[in-house]
């Protein structure tokens, strides 16, 4: 009968560390050799932790052991002995303190090979939480798992470690910050400037502003608005200007002609040049025209270019608006003003593909846009918030392309509001 229930034992406790291995007693190298046999759980067949005796046969297990061993076979609230096959319950088996102080006494080895330290059952556990010999999770979360004596000299290596961009001095992880991610973005990374045979090299923010007066740049005549077509290096441009001088007085007088045949009637033509409108956009500053009349004896105005963006178009449009200022004929005049205002942002290289904006004056313009204003003041600014997308300049490299360095805007007024004729001498 003993050797058939020492059969079912041994089956039992085959087929419940199969199953499961969420139970069990210490399993470690003891300093004095292997323990006594009635400290053994009969089912985990190791030391019994949290150590329970069953009130049949006196035997001891796990608390963990046993607890499962009834959730497992228990019926109507009652299982049996895994060693006598007694009928147990709840009330069956209790904690036996007395022998769990004798076994959290027995002297232990640290659970790590390398490590020579020794102690009882009741300090292994804090032991092997600071063992320097244990592999812990990197604490910058690389996801290496690290010796701790290591840990240290990890550390100085880590890719989580927190360093500085030798450029911009932003921190951050060394293997984002170290990253072409970071270095194609980092404003202050030294670019080589792209224009064929100028070895500068800037910090990325400050490349466009030396583009724009690199002596290597391609760029189209500082005429070209009057009519010349001659692309040049711009350390080239002081030489064409002493050769052409003759050939750039005739452009500007048929200019002159051509502006004058513009100016009659309510309306006129005028072309502006904005210099630098990189400069603008990097230092996000308005621009504004000189003043000029919508026609003579006209409404005094000025345009209002904003190169890095203004409103719905701030950081991805150039914007343009027109303001009215105060004017020699302001009482002549009826207001509010109405008519329109078209600007075109001019194509240097050929008279097409301008762009083009019409900023009308009428019953749907806020009343401070159209107003008469006073001495000192202008008007609120009325215009086109996305005027020109900034991706359109892409193509500004390209020398065919007509918006190279300056930009030129022409403005044309055509006024439909009335004057009052009795007072026009």
């Amino acid at each position: 009968m003993a050797a058939a229930n020492d059969r079912l034992l041994s089956t039992f406790v085959k087929s419940f560390k199969d199953t499961d291995s969420s139970y069990g007693g210490y399993d470690y190298t003891f300093v004095d050799g292997d323990p006594p046999s009635s400290y053994i759980c009969l089912i985990c067949t190791l030391v019994s932790r949290d150590p329970h005796q069953v009130s049949c046969c006196y035997n001891i297990y796990c608390k963990s052991c046993l607890d499962k061993h009834r959730k497992k076979s228990s019926r109507n609230g009652r299982f049996s002995c895994p060693a006598c096959r007694k009928l147990l319950d709840l009330r069956s088996y209790f904690k036996d303190g007395r022998m769990e102080r004798e076994i959290k006494g027995l002297k232990v080895r640290c659970t790590i090979e390398e490590c020579d330290w020794k102690g009882t059952i009741s300090d292994i556990e804090a032991h092997v939480v600071a063992c320097p010999y244990r592999m812990v999770d990197c604490s910058l979360g690389c996801g290496e798992k690290i010796d701790r004596r290591e840990m240290e000299a990890h550390l100085k290596d880590c890719p989580k470690r927190i360093v500085s961009c030798q450029y911009c001095k932003d921190e951050g992880p060394h293997d984002i910050i170290t990253s072409d991610a970071h270095l194609d973005e980092c404003y202050s990374y030294p670019v080589e400037c792209c224009h064929e045979g100028c070895e500068e090299i800037k910090a990325r923010c400050l490349l466009e502003y030396h583009e724009q007066s690199c002596p290597k740049a391609v760029v189209f005549c500082e005429y070209s608005h009057l009519g010349c077509d001659k692309v040049l290096k711009r350390e080239e441009q002081e030489k064409h200007n002493e050769e052409s001088v003759k050939e750039h007085l005739q452009m500007a007088i048929k200019r002159v002609d051509s502006l004058q045949m513009k100016s009659i009637g309510n309306s006129s033509s005028q072309v502006f040049k904005m210099t630098n409108p990189s400069s603008y956009k990097y230092n996000d500053q308005v621009w504004y025209s000189p003043s000029f009349y919508t026609s003579p004896g006209g409404y005094k105005m000025m345009l209002c270019v904003y190169a890095n963006g203004y409103g719905k178009g701030k950081g991805t449009h150039l914007s343009c608006y027109t303001v009215l200022v105060p004017g020699e004929y302001d009482d002549e005049l009826g207001w509010p003003f109405q008519g329109e205002v078209t600007v075109e942002l001019l194509n240097q290289h050929e008279d097409k593909n301008h762009k083009k904006l019409v900023i009308k004056y009428d019953q749907s313009t806020p009343e401070d846009c159209k107003k008469r204003v006073t001495k000192n003041k202008v008007s609120d600014k009325w215009g086109e918030d996305q005027f020109f997308a900034h991706s359109d300049f892409q193509l500004i490299l390209h020398a065919n392309y007509g918006f190279l360095g300056r930009w030129y805007f022409r403005v044309s007024a055509k006024v439909t509001s009335k004057t009052k004729p009795w007072l026009v001498l």
